[in-house]
């Protein structure tokens, strides 16, 4: 039988063997794999926008400095194919895209006074799209998975969207006690807006809420608050 050599590492008071081979054979803090190379599944992952080849047509949504992604996406080229743009205008975002896009984009494009109004259009665009037609959606997150919603309502599926996400880290947080959904949180602890409860919160998403879970940070030691942390800016 061949012997491998290992050596004890004492790193953070967990005792780590290591063997010759890179593998580890003991591990006795499950925190540990959180560090480095821990990837929760539900957690979205978003990408830059890049026309989609074989389309029928292309339907791009997009709100506030989600405008740099739509500007980035029509630098690419113009599609052969129909395009509608829909964007909702943010007196909040860094610079005035929507006068840039209107410069920019030749047909099709249709700006919106908010958010809500982009949605609404966005459902009467819907029943006229061909089989085939692919979908972009730049914003902040809360608002693609406003519009990613609003797409499933007529049978779209995930793959036929793309998403960027622009502007802001912040996230819309669901207590998991009260069923509360909290809006626009940038700290690791938010106190919630509805039961006043101090939440953690977690990298676990909801599609179907469209937000990360939350969860009452001092549950077990009641007053044990830790000092929050700005992490989604």
């Amino acid at each position: 039988m061949t012997r491998c050599a290992c050596a004890l590492i004492q790193t953070n008071s967990i005792n780590l063997v290591l063997v010759a081979t890179g593998k580890s054979l003991g591990l006795q803090d499950e925190e540990t794999n959180m560090e480095r190379g821990y990837w929760i599944r539900s957690k979205p992952l978003y990408d830059s926008l890049v026309w989609r080849q074989f389309a029928t047509g292309h339907v791009v949504v997009a709100q506030g400095d989600g405008g740099l992604a739509v500007l980035k996406l029509f630098q690419q080229m113009c599609p052969r194919e129909p395009i509608k743009l829909l964007f909702a205008d943010d007196k909040s975002a860094s610079k005035k895209y929507a006068d840039i896009i209107q410069t920019l984009v030749p047909e099709g494009l249709q700006i919106c006074e908010s958010e809500q109004a982009a949605l609404a259009a966005l459902k009467e665009q819907l029943p006229d799209c061909l089989m085939g037609t692919q979908f972009y959606v730049a914003g902040s997150e809360e608002f693609i998975w406003a519009v990613l919603e609003v797409l499933k309502e007529y049978g779209v599926q995930d793959n036929n969207v793309a998403k960027e996400l622009c502007g802001t880290l912040a996230r819309s947080v669901y207590c998991v006690h009260c069923k509360t959904i909290s809006k626009d949180v940038h700290f690791s602890i938010h106190e919630c807006d509805g039961c006043r409860r101090h939440l953690f919160v977690r990298d676990h998403f909801s599609r179907r809420l469209g937000a990360y879970m939350g969860v009452m940070v001092d549950a077990e030691e009641p007053g044990n608050i830790p000092a929050k942390e700005e992490i989604y800016p």
